[in-house]
């Protein structure tokens, strides 16, 4: 199975070949509203060589942010056909059917930044849409999907270490190595939060450097969710509440929200509160992210899993 690295640029004065956002955008609702039969058809450079089954990524090119915004696998073509959505007339499209489908206006599925050490420059910067991806690449860019889609559940306020791990399992070398590779990864989303957040944390504005911590919105799975977009800068306390699915911020209006468990507590005054935003919008946390984050937590209200 291969994959493609398919693009989309905007249409606009520089880009007047470009797709009209308001029709990804309805692709986009499309997908929302039936993700299981959401297709389009797309343009593949390689047409000689793609087949149905293949895998495909699809990536924001053109001004602004950039990044995988969609996933998906071919099931119709290539052939030539015409686009209502760009001007390219008669070209080689695939039919895509989507697995992944978000608004590049407003998220990401994996940011540039994320993806920058990983993708050949000649496919973030093709011309053409539709080349070739590195079987190596295409199988990282997998996990790294999977990881932001899946994510792991969150904690239940009891838990702790179970004591099933045997550190005579593993050498001194290995633990040594384990725990510098954590330890500066984590070192370094801190000090990205502390920046980004002028040393006070985003819910209460506490600025007493020693309790506040890097929290994960979508949990850590490794250095690609180590950005500060999936971060917030919290005090110990409420980076525990927020794991726990206590609280959760609302991602459109990005207020906090506590559970029933808070309620009476001193942690209430939280509610309603307005997320502090950090001092560069382009580190503002991932609305992605943070919705499923809220959207666990209502789940977890709701007694449903």
């Amino acid at each position: 199975m291969a994959a493609y690295w398919l693009t989309f640029k905007q249409k606009d004065r520089t880009a007047p070949r470009g797709w009209p956002l308001e029709e990804l955008q309805a692709l986009v609702s499309r997908f929302e509203a039936t993700p299981s039969t959401a297709t389009e058809w797309w343009r593949i450079s390689s047409h000689r060589s793609a087949k149905p089954g293949d895998r495909v990524f699809i990536f924001k090119q053109g001004q602004g942010a950039r990044g995988i915004f969609a996933s998906g696998t071919i099931v119709g073509g290539p052939e030539e056909r015409e686009s209502i959505n760009d001007n390219d007339g008669l070209a080689w499209r695939a039919l895509v059917l989507f697995d992944q489908l978000v608004d590049p206006t407003k998220d990401f599925l994996i940011s540039y930044e994320d993806l920058q050490h990983l993708v050949p420059k000649e496919l973030v910067e093709a011309q053409a849409s539709g080349n070739s991806v590195p079987p190596e690449v295409a199988e990282e860019l997998e996990r790294m999907l999977s990881s932001a889609e899946h994510g792991f559940g969150q904690i239940d306020g009891t838990h702790g270490d179970d004591g099933s791990f045997d550190p005579a399992s593993a050498s001194q070398p290995e633990r040594a190595v384990r725990a510098i590779t954590v330890r500066r990864g984590q070192a370094n989303f801190r000090n990205a939060l502390l920046d980004a957040y002028a040393r006070r944390c985003a819910m209460t504005a506490c600025s007493v450097v020693d309790v506040l911590e890097a929290a994960h919105i979508t949990p850590y799975m490794g250095a690609t969710t180590n950005h500060v977009t999936n971060g917030l800068l919290l005090r110990a306390d409420l980076h525990t509440l927020f794991d726990c699915g206590l609280l959760s911020v609302e991602p459109i209006s990005r207020t906090i929200v506590i559970g029933a468990g808070l309620v009476g507590s001193t942690y209430e005054a939280l509610s309603g509160r307005k997320l502090r935003a950090p001092k560069n919008p382009s580190h503002s946390p991932s609305q992605r992210s943070l919705k499923r984050h809220f959207d666990s937590f209502n789940r977890r209200k709701a007694g449903t899993p």
